[in-house]
């Protein structure tokens, strides 16, 4: 993800607080949950029906508010509202008669991975440019890191070689260890880089983009505990995935937030009017309204017919989820500069 470069200067993408929540809070959220689940096997379900009814399906419903909540958006995005959906749905069935759960469970693994990788290197480019950083620049070492900690990660899942991810069956390819430790001590020079990098510029005075240097570090502690502190995949991803959940919810309001604040758009009323400020938390009940509803009405209609290979309910969920990230993969894209 990513969003057009601001008219503004500032450390923050809203304003300290709110940044510090959305930064440290989140994380202190996603590392206590997941703690919680991770001691204590009776409490893992309850944390994970708290992380999908009130983070995960209200977070795949902020997405449509970028491209569903005003007629200009339909308009502009119909193909990913209308015509990519049937075809996401046929996609998914196909893999799942193909290959049943193994093929579904081994996609969404390692594509979510991704999708958590490339979030996480939206919202720093996000930062880098509310913090001022030139638009069309690299900040080369903080993509490294961004994402070389994922691929470390992933990369030893695979060396693992877990034969199942939530109780039900995955295929990882063969990854040597040789190849997990020297992605490992790239990842972690890129850190020690990066680090030394921020301590001469605070030597310098004070520096900018405090909200950068705090996001890519909540980025690495995250990652290093989902993927490579706690043993268990199925543990280790819950973490990583409240952590995604909540930091989406609240990064999509912020940007729609700047994006009205100037105040009631008439060609945008209902959207404009539930991202301002005042109004958040109607636009979380409004999110968390479509998200639970949605995922309830599904869950209704096709939890009780079974298929040949498996419950139709797993295909048309995996079938959502694939859909919003190939939807999110295409909004938050930054438009190119056009040349003159």
């Amino acid at each position: 993800m990513s969003t057009a470069a601001p008219s503004s200067h500032s450390d923050w993408l809203h304003s300290p607080g709110f940044d510090l929540g959305l930064i440290l809070g989140v994380l202190a959220l996603a590392l206590t949950l997941g703690a919680v689940a991770f001691a204590d096997p009776a409490l893992f379900g309850w944390v994970l029906f708290f992380d999908l009814w009130l983070l995960a399906y209200p977070h795949v419903a902020s997405t449509y508010t970028r491209v569903a909540f005003d007629r200009h958006s339909a308009r502009k995005h119909w193909f990913l509202l209308t015509a990519l959906p049937p075809l996401v749905l046929l996609a998914t069935g196909a893999a799942a008669f193909l290959g049943g759960v193994l093929v579904l469970n081994t996609i969404y693994y390692y594509w979510q991975s991704w999708h958590y990788t490339r979030q996480s290197y939206g919202i720093a480019r996000t930062y880098r440019r509310v913090g001022g950083a030139d638009p069309g620049g690299r900040d080369w070492l903080g993509d490294s890191i961004v994402f070389g900690f994922p691929l470390w990660g992933v990369l030893h899942r695979a060396s693992q070689q877990s034969p199942t991810f939530y109780e039900t069956p995955l295929w990882s390819p063969q990854v040597p260890r040789a190849a997990v430790i020297v992605v490992g001590i790239l990842a972690l020079l890129a850190l020690a880089t990066w680090t030394l990098r921020q301590l001469r510029l605070v030597r310098l005075g004070p520096p900018a983009g405090t909200g950068h240097a705090l996001f890519i570090l909540s980025h690495v502690i995250i990652t290093t505990v989902s993927y490579l502190v706690i043993s268990d995949i199925t543990r280790g991803w819950l973490f990583i995935n409240i952590w995604h959940n909540a930091q989406y919810l609240l990064f999509v309001w912020a940007v729609n937030a700047r994006r009205f604040r100037g105040g009631i758009d008439p060609t945008r009323p209902f959207l404009s009017r539930l991202c301002q400020p005042e109004h958040a938390l109607r636009y979380a009940l409004v999110c968390a309204s479509l998200g639970i509803g949605f995922y309830w009405l599904l869950g209704q209609a096709t939890g009780r017919g079974a298929w040949q290979v498996l419950p139709l309910v797993l295909v048309f969920h995996q079938a959502v989820n694939f859909h919003h990230y190939l939807v999110d993969a295409v909004i938050w894209r930054s438009p190119r500069p056009r040349r003159a």
